[in-house]
């Protein structure tokens, strides 16, 4: 998200506030309390029926994994939110928040976090469905191999997002220095997989990009008795619409271009008015 979300909600509120007006059940506002506001981010994000792939399915976590604001563009309250499927990891994430310059209009901006296409479905109509990954893993040189102890792993995984840099530019007229946050959104595990954690660089505390790192096994056909049992791969994933570059040590290794609104409803970055009338 990005304090450019003033012109989104400008779309948003010529369109359909005659519709969140009559929205049942009752809308927070500005003027609710906190408590009142999470309670329904928390609804909100709930409502979802999710799919993933041709048989998995994902589920809400009610706890925001980040509650945010953000002078620069207004938004007075705003939560990160993720779905993890079946295996825990997570494969979507959404930033739920009052539109700048609104009393009551919300906004659900996505990102899928999925190796495969998604359904998002609200009271039984497709809301989002992104036709293809939202993210990709890499390998990256010069990095050890996952240690055995969850917090030096965790060491590891700090190292390695140091490592990167990043800007996001906003309409082409300015580029802004990420800010890197140390502490993981995510951190989750299963049975395939040793370790994994979600970082992100922020505009203040506002993130506007995931660096995904996990612990993975290697491929099959490079298995061997030279290989470890688990090597680092990382993904990257954009919040906002807007156009971001990532250097690792210094080259690029990583861009996406400004995306402007209104978003495909099978892109991978969406931002949805709620509730969503599509």
């Amino acid at each position: 998200m990005h304090w450019s979300n003033r012109l989104i909600c400008l779309f948003v509120v010529s369109t359909i506030i005659p519709y969140v007006l009559a929205a049942d059940p009752p809308v927070a506002s500005i003027k609710s309390s906190a408590e009142e506001r999470l309670l329904y981010m928390q609804s909100g994000g709930g409502s979802y029926s999710v799919k993933v792939g041709e048989k998995g399915t994902a589920k809400f976590q009610k706890e925001p994994v980040l509650r945010f604001t953000n002078p620069v563009s207004g938004v007075v309250d705003g939560g990160l939110f993720v779905w993890k499927d079946e295996n825990e990891r997570p494969v979507a994430a959404a930033q739920i928040f009052i539109c700048p310059g609104t009393e009551k209009l919300w906004l659900h901006e996505f990102q899928s976090l999925a190796m495969e296409p998604m359904k998002f479905e609200y009271q039984g109509r497709t809301a989002w469905a992104p036709k293809s990954a939202g993210i990709k893993f890499e390998s990256i040189s010069n990095v050890s191999e996952p240690a055995k102890s969850a917090e030096a792993r965790l060491v590891q995984m700090r190292q390695i997002t140091r490592r990167f840099s990043v800007k996001d530019d906003f309409q082409g007229a300015s580029a802004d220095e990420l800010r890197l946050l140390t502490t993981p959104l995510v951190r989750y595990n299963n049975e395939n997989l040793l370790d994994g954690a979600i970082f992100s660089f922020a505009h203040g505390t506002d993130p506007e990009l995931f660096v995904i790192i996990e612990a993975q096994k290697p491929d099959s056909e490079k298995t061997g008795k030279t290989q470890p049992s688990h090597e680092w791969r990382v993904a990257l994933a954009p919040m906002t619409s807007y156009a971001i570059t990532a250097k690792l040590d210094g080259k690029d290794f990583w861009s996406v271009g400004w995306r402007q609104a209104p978003h495909a409803i099978t892109a991978t970055f969406v931002d949805l008015e709620f509730p969503p009338r599509r």
